[in-house]
């Protein structure tokens, strides 16, 4: 079902975790053809995904999060569970999959991308993602200064691809991916009609936003008990009529270095709080 042969049975895409974030973080070509299943993914996600040893501890993500400004959006969460499939079924799997997308937003169509794509409050506007209803789009959107906007909690089953969506599953997937918006600008690009968003700005994502989306990847994973796998839309709603291109011009190795970076962090935060002890 798909490239990544997702099991319905099992709930879980083929392969152990590495083989599946190989094949669920491949990218786009430029003719917005599904790339080959990657080689390797980087050694920081291959060393983890999928398990429960080296996960930083509550204690020195709280205090990380304390220091970053962010414990009012996330620290009460870090003692609660994540979602799981069928809708929040305590028998179902925990969430398994962090789904990493692109806003595909807004649309210059033929206009070049503005020179302050970064710093524009129009592009950067989190207020336009919010919806007082409760039917924000993901978890979480980040802005491409690393604002953060949480739509819902990680323990909120929520469905953002085709995928997830489709009739025949009668929602069994519903509460196994978790959902991550990053705020990509698009414009339409020659070759694909008159009204499209194949085209996107380069770099695609900001440093900010590789930093903001490795501590939600912790931040899921202390609270799954597991190193989530990371995946794309794009390989999830391959073959689904429809599906989407996200996220573009994604830059793996940006995001491992934020991990890494991250990593050392808690690390300290780690050894500071046992030398105090």
């Amino acid at each position: 079902m798909g490239p990544c042969a997702f099991d319905l049975d099992k709930l879980s895409f083929f392969g152990d975790p590495a083989m599946q974030a190989a094949c669920l973080l491949r990218p786009l070509d430029r003719s917005r053809n599904i790339a080959q299943a990657l080689a390797q993914v980087p050694a920081v996600l291959a060393e983890r995904v999928g398990r429960a040893t080296g996960l930083p501890s509550r204690e020195a993500l709280l205090t990380l999060l304390v220091k970053l400004g962010l414990a009012d959006e996330f620290a009460a969460g870090l003692w609660q569970p994540v979602s799981h499939a069928r809708d929040n079924d305590p028998e179902a799997p925990a969430a398994r999959y962090f789904v990493i997308h692109d806003t595909s937003g807004p649309n210059f169509g033929s206009r070049a991308f503005p020179a302050d794509i970064d710093a524009s409050p129009k592009i950067n506007n989190l207020r336009l993602f919010w919806c007082a209803d409760g039917w924000a789009k993901a978890h979480v959107v980040v802005n491409r200064q690393g604002g953060m906007m949480v739509g819902h909690d990680f323990a909120v089953p929520w469905r953002e691809t085709k995928l997830e969506r489709a009739p025949d599953f009668a929602g069994a997937l519903k509460g196994l991916f978790l959902h991550v918006e990053l705020i990509q600008p698009r414009r339409r690009a020659p070759g694909f009609g008159r009204r499209n968003d194949a085209q996107a700005p380069t770099p695609g994502f900001t440093a900010a936003q590789y930093d903001r989306l490795a501590l939600l990847y912790v931040i899921v994973s202390v609270r799954a008990g597991n190193w989530m796998v990371p995946a794309f839309h794009a390989p999830i709603d391959s073959g689904i009529r429809g599906g989407h291109d996200d996220p573009q011009n994604f830059d793996l190795q940006s995001f491992a270095g934020s991990l890494e970076e991250l990593m050392r962090a808690l690390q300290s935060e780690e050894m500071l709080s046992a030398s105090v002890e």
